[in-house]
């Protein structure tokens, strides 16, 4: 969809508005009319009748010309915040540089991953304001799907209708038990071979999900004794010898205490990426500036992501 012009949606959006404003500003039907590219009769008429709809006069003639009344002058500094606003509103729809992005996202993505992102972008695009949500992964596809959001960099990635998304980056699930444990040196293990308590993620997590169709894929159910807020605080647990969890291999080697071994007999991936609203969906219409926002991560996500993940 080509992008409207800012000028001609505000007229559709506020046509009596203007007629206010224009004939303030010119003081002269005729003159209004043509800064408003309408008949001279069809403004009158419209003034008429939006006056009758008030129950009160908003101009008054002077000789050949007119003049606001004072209800019109009271009215009239309302009428153009209003016409501003509008404006405002129309450029962020419209416009690249003075755009707004709704952006959810994961916790685990907030300390350096957003930060980074936007850092690059906004140097590029300074005019581009974002509205953040950090939340989980279920309420970050939820808050997507209904509209209150304009991209979610989340995981793992939807397959349902409506929604689009691409991969940034693949990172591996691991086994992550105390350093001291029997199984530490193991090569690799299934789960089902940990006969430890675990400490998983809050159901609506990412990786919460992720373990939960790892463990039906091996036919295990463990038994949790912790379910944690986050990955850092399960990765904590652990270290202080809790109990064990699986979660995303740590890009700067094993947190102290813990170790990390390779997962065998199920899908032990996790892939993190960018979700948006597929073409047609989410009222059929992208801002130019998410779609800028958009192609920017799918470009750099991948070289920035895999550095600062878990």
């Amino acid at each position: 969809m080509d992008s409207p012009d800012v000028e001609a949606l505000t007229r559709v959006l506020a046509p009596r508005l203007r007629i206010i404003s224009e004939v303030a500003r010119t003081e002269h039907v005729t003159h209004a009319a043509a800064a408003l590219d309408t008949p001279q009769p069809t403004l009158s008429r419209a003034l008429a009748r939006l006056q009758d709809e008030l129950g009160m006069a908003l101009v008054e003639r002077t000789g050949r010309g007119i003049r606001l009344t004072r209800a019109g002058r009271v009215l009239l500094p309302h009428v153009e915040r209003a016409l501003d606003d509008l404006s405002r509103g129309v450029a962020e729809l419209t416009g690249t540089e003075e755009g707004r992005v709704a952006l959810t996202f994961l916790p685990t993505l907030g300390v350096e991953v957003v930060p980074t992102l936007l850092g690059g972008f906004r140097s590029l695009y300074p005019g581009v304001r974002f509205t953040l949500t950090q939340e989980a992964w279920a309420e970050s596809l939820q808050r997507l799907s209904a509209g209150g959001a304009d991209l979610a960099l989340t995981s793992p990635l939807p397959t349902g209708r409506g929604l689009a998304s691409q991969v940034l980056h693949t990172q591996h699930l691991r086994l992550v038990l105390p350093e001291h444990h029997p199984l530490a040196r193991r090569g690799s293990l299934s789960p089902a071979s940990v006969v430890d308590e675990f400490i998983l993620l809050k159901p609506g997590r990412g990786v919460r999900h992720l373990t939960d169709r790892l463990n039906d894929q091996v036919d295990f159910t463990p038994k949790v004794a912790f379910e944690a807020d986050d990955i850092a605080t399960a990765r904590g647990l652990v270290a202080a010898g809790l109990g064990v969890s699986i979660l995303p291999a740590r890009p700067r080697g094993p947190l102290k205490g813990t170790v990390e071994v390779p997962i065998v007999g199920g899908p032990a991936e996790r892939p993190v990426g960018v979700v948006w609203h597929r073409e047609g969906s989410g009222g059929g219409y992208e801002p130019p500036a998410v779609a800028l926002f958009r192609d920017y991560v799918c470009r750099v996500g991948p070289r920035v992501i895999p550095d600062l993940t878990g």
